[in-house]
């Protein structure tokens, strides 16, 4: 009986090795919200890097955006599209958190990057190096508001089978 109970684990991982996808943008099938909003959290998930549909909260007391991937994934980096408009740039200083908890809203999940300056109409990735979770954060500190044109997560779901190694 112990040999099935072996030959059985060592399916389940080998299915588990096997179905592991490519990094892909995992944020497109997330749910997206944001503090307050002047354009919806989900235009910044919508696949279109085009600046007319950027998402955006108003002026405000540390502005933040998360994505729910529905599901612990592993991240490997963030690519973040900023306006070509300079009205509607709103992204330097801000800080990308990935984690599992939403307590305060996901922010205080660990931090990935902070970002600095992005041109206008440019797109920067960060290496998260395979930080782990299902929130990604974007805050702003200060009083101030965040657009985002869209926000990329490059990652892939984890499969966890206990007794497999």
């Amino acid at each position: 009986m112990e040999w099935l109970q072996l030959y059985t684990t060592a399916c389940l991982c080998l299915l588990a090795q096997t179905q592991r996808t490519a990094v892909r943008n995992v944020a497109l099938n997330g749910v997206a919200t944001q503090s307050s909003n002047r354009h919806t959290a989900a235009e910044a998930i919508d696949g279109r890097m085009r600046d007319y549909s950027c998402s955006s909260t108003k002026v405000e007391a540390d502005p933040w955006w998360r994505v729910d991937l529905r599901e612990k994934h592993q991240i490997a980096a963030i690519k973040i599209a900023n306006s070509q408009s300079a009205d509607k740039a709103g992204i330097y200083g801000a800080e990308i958190h990935i984690g599992d908890s939403n307590r305060n809203h996901g922010n205080d999940n660990p931090k990935c990057a902070t970002v600095g300056r992005i041109g206008l109409g440019d797109t920067k990735t960060f290496d998260c190096r395979g930080m782990q979770g299902r929130y990604v954060n974007i805050i702003r500190p200060g009083k101030k508001h965040l657009t985002l044109c869209e926000v990329v997560v490059l990652g892939q779901p984890l499969f966890v089978i206990k007794n497999c190694e």
